[in-house]
């Protein structure tokens, strides 16, 4: 659970800063969803790899 919390934080943060910088709706939540994503993904290979 710790991990889909740490991907939905540092998505939403990409997202609003993309936001901030750019004031593009669809961009932000492009980045959001891509470092959401980015985070499962890297987080669960290291978890995986390690065992």
């Amino acid at each position: 659970m710790p991990l889909f919390l740490l991907g939905l934080v540092l998505g939403g943060l990409s997202g609003g800063i993309t936001f901030g910088l750019t004031a593009d709706g669809q961009l932000a939540a492009a980045i959001a969803l891509i470092a959401a994503v980015l985070t499962w993904l890297g987080l669960a290979t290291l978890l995986v790899a390690d065992d």
